[in-house]
């Protein structure tokens, strides 16, 4: 895997053009509110297959001045570290012509989200997440989805797939329709992509489940589980084929109930993620803010210790403002001992202060480093 050693922002979010070289270790970047911090760390995040760290449309991506949108905005990376001598060039943009398309370039050819996530590996944790444990069981589905893709390559075109599948199944439930042959084929993707889906993110718990059990950090281990269907059959020992024949069985079972829902009812986008507090026993919903912050710090540390040999890429926003002394100077010497990129934003200089030399320190003001 590889790490960024320059970007290039053209027109995105608060940024005109900016061109910024990067080293290999921890970069901190520190300014007041609304200097362009998490927008570089959201330019960034794009590097890697999705929406990025908040989910925004490619149409609202683009610098606006005086209320009006610029034509297109662009993202360009070199990265160094990966196998070839020369370095990677990514290259990802709104198509102008399109403005809700983007196009993702690798070295100058067109190319696709799993070969991306081959490439480069990363992981985040942003603010919108303190929420997570007591927010919608979607946006833990999510928070596990991204840390799928670094061991299933293939997840978020899986998802898709599945998702796409999902639509068009609700679509005749909600119509009525009951023609067996369009079930029949669009529960036959369901089921396949489904068992995928589902199977990546047990591969992902246990992966993650073992890393915090190897080790011991200031930060309180979780214990990580999911309540659903498909992953339970995962738990049980059963293969990849039997669980996604049972739940071909299952919707075909299922279309009357599911018909007068208007919905699909069973499947993986059901599935919900339980954290506990270890040493507590406590879910991680009733923990205080404080506590579930740590467990957060705690998930995304375990997560990358599984992913050394992918070198993930670590983007955290506003995470030490939220830590005590003590904890910030842990965080920090953890994160020289995982040697890896990490990407970290702060209103302050002082958060970093634990780095000492230790991290290239980067002043953020008006869109533009220093």
């Amino acid at each position: 895997m590889a790490s960024i050693a320059s970007l290039r922002l053209i027109d995105f979010r608060s940024y005109s053009a900016l061109d910024a070289k990067f080293q290999t270790g921890t970069i901190a970047l520190y300014g007041p509110n609304g200097a362009g911090k998490t927008n570089l760390l959201e330019a960034i995040s794009l590097l890697s297959p999705g929406r990025g760290l908040r989910r925004a449309k490619t149409d609202l991506l683009a610098r606006s001045e005086d209320g009006v949108s610029r034509p297109a905005w662009g993202i360009n990376a070199e990265l160094y570290g990966d196998d070839s001598a020369e370095p990677t060039r990514i290259s990802i943009g709104q198509v102008p012509e399109h403005p809700r398309r983007r196009q993702l370039k690798i070295d100058g050819r067109s190319a696709s989200g799993p070969e991306l996530a081959r490439r480069l590996s990363m992981l985040w944790l942003t603010p919108a997440q303190d929420r997570l444990f007591t927010g919608p069981a979607s946006d833990r589905r999510k928070f596990i989805d991204r840390f799928a893709l670094a061991f299933a390559p293939d997840h978020g075109s899986n998802s898709i797939r599945f998702e796409k599948a999902r639509t068009e199944r609700n679509r005749l439930l909600s119509e009525g329709v009951s023609d067996r042959a369009w079930y029949d084929a669009l529960e036959a993707d369901l089921s396949k992509f489904g068992a995928l889906v589902a199977q990546a993110r047990m591969t992902t718990i246990q992966n993650l489940q073992a890393e915090i059990a190897a080790r011991d950090t200031i930060f309180p281990k979780s214990l990580i589980g999911l309540d659903g269907t498909l992953e339970s059959q995962f738990l049980e020992g059963l293969s990849l084929a039997k669980i996604s024949d049972s739940y071909r069985e299952n919707l075909a079972e299922g279309r009357q109930i599911d018909m007068r829902a208007g919905r699909t009812l069973m499947g993986p986008h059901r599935t919900d993620v339980h954290v506990t507090h270890q040493a507590k026993a406590m879910p991680a919903a009733l923990c205080s803010t404080g506590e579930q912050k740590a467990l957060l710090i705690g998930l995304i540390l375990a997560q990358a210790r599984a992913l050394l040999d992918k070198a993930p890429i670590l983007l955290l926003d506003e995470v030490a403002a939220h830590l005590d002394a003590v904890r910030r100077d842990a965080l920090a010497e953890e994160l020289l001992d995982l040697g890896l990129q990490v990407f970290m934003t702060g209103t302050d200089k002082s958060l970093f202060s634990d780095f000492g030399d230790r991290a290239q320190i980067l002043k953020v003001t008006n869109g533009q480093l220093s």
